[in-house]
């Protein structure tokens, strides 16, 4: 072999070994980035600005749901339907007080969140929970939806978590008895 085919081979074989190297570091670069961009996606709940609703009802859970979706239905809310834990747990051999969780929304302004952060699916359509406790008590618990401009940061200008929060705020007239806000106290009667 000649000098002049030794040095050409021996300068091919530094810069394969040169492009090697670099696209090593090119490889592992781009990976430390991928972990990083993965890493700035990751986000947690503030839990904190979470505010839930929690009342009684003055019927039993069945009632009280159709109850409220009659109410829902009146207010141009679409599917109010019912995942019925009870009888799930039933059918998987678990006793259970009886729960509901109650799906409904209007997808015209569920749209609207979502055309701001798709995102904010996860948390759609809206939810309310109907349980009766030990002592047969019926419950109902909503969240308010304030947390979800900050959670997935929507600006929200056309209000729909203000008139979402105003909504759920009638479920209280929808089960609980007109009579209770027409009692006369004891000091009027004397």
């Amino acid at each position: 072999m000649t000098i002049m085919k030794k040095s050409i081979l021996l300068f091919s074989l530094i810069l394969l070994t040169s492009a090697c190297n670099n696209n090593q570091s090119q490889t592992t670069e781009k990976t430390e980035n991928t972990k990083q961009n993965t890493e700035n996606i990751e986000r947690s709940a503030d839990h904190s600005k979470t505010k839930f609703v929690l009342f009684q009802s003055d019927y039993d859970p069945k009632t009280t749901y159709q109850k409220l979706k009659g109410y829902l239905e009146e207010q141009g809310m679409y599917y109010p339907r019912i995942v019925d834990h009870e009888t799930a747990a039933k059918n998987a051999g678990i006793e259970l007080n009886t729960i509901y969780l109650m799906v409904f929304g209007n997808p015209k302004t569920a749209a609207m969140l979502m055309q701001e952060n798709p995102e904010v699916g996860m948390e759609l359509p809206h939810k309310a929970l109907i349980y009766k406790d030990n002592e047969g008590r019926t419950w109902v618990l909503y969240k308010k939806l304030d947390y979800l401009k900050d959670l997935y940061f929507i600006k929200d200008p056309n209000d729909v978590i203000k008139k979402m929060n105003k909504l759920q705020e009638g479920f209280k007239q929808a089960v609980i008895n007109p009579i209770h806000n027409t009692q006369i106290s004891d000091e009027e009667i004397q």
